[in-house]
């Protein structure tokens, strides 16, 4: 993302002293004396972040945010102070203002903050463009959205499976959506034809009773160790003589352990499935606050509650968490966020320095997702001692190694 910076401040030394800070550090900067003057260039999916003085003659600080909110509710905008404005610039926090600075502000502590919204906005930015894709029906992006590379080569491996005719192994960690998958790989191929399901180990039905069904259909099938041999013969003759159906194995075993079994392994002989696996969350770190945002609208329109605000906090503690039970546990998560449960979202009395402690942990994810997991280089992006990088990583549990 190019970084720009819409800067309104009516004192002309102190804009151009901005100004001239800012472009040393290769931030592009649209100097104002006024809202009026910065008017023409606030707009919607606008790709950087305003800075505000918040006393000004004609329109202040208040003004300016109240404009920005009607435009973009998630543009961040920086609002600047004197030291005797403070209680109006927690004010305008409470307003919805990103941050302050006390004028003069420390070169450091500008650029610290000014850092933090870019990456506030990227994360932004990147939800937006994710929710275009979706909005062009691609069921690979809706039903497994991300811009990590697991998620990339996931939707890929899904478009090219739905439109050949191969019967597909789909295998994972229990919890990572093997059924979705299965369903997403009928919808790529056939939309019209029949979908069953058929799991060993909760039918009590035959698999000749589901293949009554006379149109085209996908079938998927679980619990495959639990089938019989009858059942393995079924699969074997659906195979050869009709061509029409194509079968989906789901399993938390991946084929080199599947085939270990003999039975398993003489009817994979006939069958030939190709593997597809789906990646668990851990190898999807940079993918969390979208699938977070997927799984809260799922349980909005199950639990029938307006879609809230999300603060910053719940995407830090998003971030600072393993997943090991994957979108189940994702889904507990939602579902005691949206019922207003135990969860460490700010309080209205939260300070500032509360609320950017509890943020910390995302802005550190993000920056080791665009710096690929390289520590010494995010470090650095983010102006902190390496020990005291390691010191925050550890406070958050957060692994370098995720990120590559």
């Amino acid at each position: 993302m190019i970084k720009q910076v819409i800067l309104i401040e009516d004192d002309d030394a102190m804009r151009l002293s901005l100004t001239q800070t800012l472009n040393l550090e290769e931030i592009t900067v649209i100097a104002a004396n006024s809202l009026m003057q910065a008017k023409r260039n606030i707009r919607a999916n606008f790709p950087g972040i305003i800075i505000s003085d918040i006393r000004m003659p004609t329109n202040d600080g208040f003004d300016v945010l109240a404009y920005v909110k009607s435009v973009d509710n998630e543009l961040p905008t920086i609002m600047l102070t004197g030291e005797a404005d403070v209680p109006m610039a927690l004010q305008a926090l409470k307003s919805g203002a990103y941050d302050f600075l006390e004028k003069p502000c420390p070169r450091d502590k500008l650029m610290d903050t000014i850092h933090r919204a870019f990456d506030y906005r990227n994360i932004i930015m990147q939800k937006r463009k994710l929710e275009r894709e979706i909005l062009r029906n691609d069921p690979a992006i809706l039903n497994f959205p991300g811009q990590s590379k697991p998620s990339k080569n996931l939707q890929n491996l899904l478009r090219k499976l739905g439109s050949i005719q191969s019967h597909v192994l789909i295998s994972g960690e229990e919890g990572v959506r093997k059924k979705l998958a299965a369903f997403t790989l009928h919808t790529l191929g056939r939309e019209s034809a029949v979908f069953r399901t058929h799991n060993f180990a909760l039918s009590s039905n035959s698999l000749n009773e589901i293949l009554q069904i006379e149109d085209i259909m996908n079938l998927s099938i679980q619990s495959l160790h639990l089938a019989t041999l009858s059942d393995h013969e079924i699969l074997k003759n659906i195979s050869i003589n009709k061509q029409n159906i194509r079968i989906f194995i789901s399993s938390q075993l991946p084929f080199s352990k599947l085939i270990e079994d003999p039975k398993i392994k003489k009817l994979f002989e006939t069958l030939d499935p190709v593997e597809l696996t789906i990646p668990n969350l851990r190898s999807r770190r940079k993918d969390l606050p979208m699938l977070f945002e997927q799984v809260l609208r799922e349980e909005v329109r199950h639990l029938n509650l307006d879609m809230p605000n999300i603060p910053q906090t719940i995407y830090a503690e998003i971030m600072s968490k393993s997943w090991k039970g994957n979108i189940p546990q994702l889904r507990k998560f939602a579902r005691k966020f949206l019922l207003n449960f135990d969860l460490s979202h700010p309080k209205e009395d939260e300070t500032l320095a509360e609320q950017l402690y509890n943020f910390e942990a995302l802005v550190l994810c993000e920056t080791l997702r665009k710096t690929n997991g390289k520590a010494t280089l995010a470090s650095t992006k983010l102006v902190l001692p390496r020990k005291t990088f390691y010191d925050r990583l550890a406070r958050y549990n957060i692994k370098p190694k995720d990120f590559r």
